[in-house]
């Protein structure tokens, strides 16, 4: 057979190839996991792998199927209905290809007419405690630290806003190797300090109001807030003196009243520094948190680490006075 005919034909292979693998879906192997569909397929096949003599262990057809491929071997499931997309090269499409673990977590059919939602397995999430129909976590630490976690890291970068710390001492900031630092993170925002040096941390009035911080946390002292403090006329007044200081007017963290005031009680301990974290976060994405009862979470977290309820406030919101 001349060489020609040779190629044409190995092309046409190929392209018979492709064209079956395209029409199938790939079973996920955890356990009860919802199966995903791939897209083009004739309505009313229903052709099964076993009937097609391949692997029966491993795809299925479905006529129906609007979109999409899983990977059998896959971390993490793809649910419809859930409230994050998937987000990455290939997006607008449908194609994307995930990685957890060293592992393809997702692979979906570039011809897809959706875009398919990302969660964690069933498994994974009712034994975290986060499923609805989950039983409840271990401990409130646990809980609360798996949703902050998945809830931070779910926000696109467009959602995570620019945060403006400051420590007890007035005009000073916060080191990007700091526990503070961290907590901003954590709390899904991104820390305008980050590129100062260590030495340089002290900071202006008219600095602040360049970065223009869509949020700004202020630590205090114990007498205005913290374990006993019952009042909230003191918090109120610092938070007032902070938001009247020059050209802080016009900052986006004022104007859209995301300011508030930290405990310096709550980066002293765990419970208390998680706490942290969701305040601030929910300051900054009131949406994404708009389950989260702050109050009932630091009562929570607190009766869990100490015993005791106790009593005192620990934080003060701008939108709250």
């Amino acid at each position: 057979m001349p060489a020609r005919m040779k190629i044409i034909l190995l092309l046409l292979l190929l392209c018979l190839a492709l064209t079956g693998c395209r029409a199938r879906i790939i079973q996920s192997a955890l356990p009860d996991a919802e199966r995903i569909e791939s897209a083009g397929e004739a309505p009313g096949s229903g052709q099964t792998e076993a009937d097609s003599g391949e692997n029966p262990d491993r795809t299925t057809e479905n006529p129906e199927a609007r979109q999409k491929e899983f990977d059998e071997n896959a971390a993490v499931e793809i649910v419809a209905g859930t409230d994050r997309t998937l987000h990455g090269p290939g997006e607008g499409d449908g194609a994307y290809t995930a990685v957890v673990s060293g592992q393809p977590a997702a692979r979906l059919n570039a011809d897809a007419d959706e875009s398919a939602r990302q969660t964690v397995s069933a498994p994974e999430s009712e034994r975290m405690g986060t499923a609805e129909d989950a039983e409840m976590a271990d401990s409130a630490f646990r809980y609360y630290s798996v949703l902050l976690k998945e809830r931070s890291e779910s926000l696109y970068a467009c959602k995570k806003l620019n945060l403006y710390f400051e420590t007890a001492d007035d005009h000073v900031t916060v080191f990007k190797t700091s526990d503070e630092h961290q907590l901003i993170l954590d709390a899904g925002a991104y820390d305008v300090s980050a590129r100062l040096l260590q030495e340089n941390l002290k900071v202006d009035d008219g600095w602040v109001c360049r970065k223009n911080p869509e949020i700004v946390v202020k630590i205090v002292s114990r007498n205005i807030l913290g374990g006993g403090v019952l009042s909230a006329a003191p918090a109120a007044a610092a938070l007032q003196a902070l938001i009247n200081r020059p050209g802080w007017q016009e900052i986006e963290a004022v104007k859209n009243q995301r300011a508030l005031l930290l405990s310096q009680d709550m980066l002293e301990a765990p419970h208390l520094r998680l706490a942290a974290g969701l305040v601030i976060a929910k300051t900054a994405n009131p949406e994404a948190y708009a389950d989260v009862n702050l109050d009932q979470a630091l009562s929570a977290l607190t009766v869990e680490a100490t015993g005791a309820a106790g009593e005192g406030l620990y934080y003060l919101r701008l939108s709250e006075i």
